[in-house]
C-alpha cells in the first residue's frame, strides 16, 4: 500500500500493507519529485522504482489493484512491470488498460472503455480486481462506478478476460527498455494478492473517493 503523503520521499515509498514492499530509487538523479501526497512522474526510465519483492500472481489466481492518478500525457505508461514485458498499464490515447501477462504463455487483454476514461489532466481513481479460477472476469470502476468494456474486436484474449500468471518487480514503467514510464502523478496505490468481493470493493472506493476528493 503506497499510502498518499505517508512514508513517501523521493527515494522511497514506504509500504503501508505491513507487508514492507517498498518502492526505492536509491540515485537522487532517478527520483521522481513529491507531488499531491505521492510521486510525480516524468516519464522517463530514470523514474522507475524498484519493488523490494516481486508481485506474484499466479494462473487463475485473483488479484485487485486501486491507483489514484493524475495523467500528465497520454502515451503508453505501466504502472507495474518486469524484465520480460509482463505488465498492467494505461495504453496510449485515453479508452484502453492492459494486463499483459507470461504465465503459462504470451497473452495480452487490452480492456476499452468510453471515450476520455484515462483522459489527462484529471485525478481519478481507478479500480481493477480479477476473480479467481479458470473462468475468472475483470471486473473495473472508475471513481467508484462500474466501467463497461467495449465489445472485443482484437486478437487478444477476450475482453475482460486473463486466467493467465504474472510476475511484477517494478513501480512505473519498463525496465526492459525506454518506453512505457509513467507521465503523471501516482497519489496512492494498493495491490492485493487475491480477488475482493464486492462490499470490500465498494469499501475501497468510497475510502479512496473521500480521502482524494473523488
Amino acid at each position: 500500500w503506497l499510502k498518499n503523503d505517508t512514508g513517501v520521499t523521493a527515494a522511497k515509498w514506504t509500504d503501508s500493507s505491513g507487508f514492507d514492499n517498498h518502492a526505492t530509487q536509491a540515485t537522487e538523479g532517478s527520483q521522481a519529485a513529491l507531488s499531491g501526497g505521492g510521486l510525480d512522474f516524468e516519464a522517463s526510465e530514470n523514474d522507475h522504482y524498484d519493488l523490494a519483492s516481486s508481485i506474484t500472481i499466479a494462473e487463475n489466481q485473483g488479484f485487485c489493484m486501486a491507483i489514484v492518478l493524475t495523467r500528465e500525457s497520454q502515451s503508453t505508461q505501466a504502472v507495474f512491470s518486469d524484465s520480460t514485458n509482463e505488465q498492467l498499464s494505461f495504453q496510449s490515447g485515453t479508452t484502453k488498460f492492459r494486463l499483459r501477462s507470461n504465465d503459462p504463455e504470451n497473452i495480452t487483454t487490452d480492456a476499452a472503455f468510453a471515450t476520455n476514461t484515462f483522459a489527462a489532466g484529471s485525478k481519478f481513481l481507478f479500480l481493477v480486481n480479477r476473480s479467481a479460477g479458470a473462468s475468472n472476469r475483470f471486473t473495473f470502476f472508475k471513481n467508484g462506478v462500474a466501467l463497461t468494456v467495449d465489445t472485443d474486436n482484437s486478437q487478444h484474449e477476450a475482453e475482460g478476460e486473463n486466467p493467465n500468471g504474472f510476475d511484477f518487480d517494478t513501480f512505473s514503467g519498463t525496465n526492459s527498455g525506454n518506453s512505457n514510464f509513467l507521465d503523471g502523478i501516482v497519489h496512492e496505490l494498493a495491490f492485493w494478492n487475491r480477488g475482493l468481493t464486492t462490499q470490500e470493493i465498494t469499501d475501497v472506493n468510497s475510502y479512496l473517493q473521500s480521502i482524494h476528493g473523488l
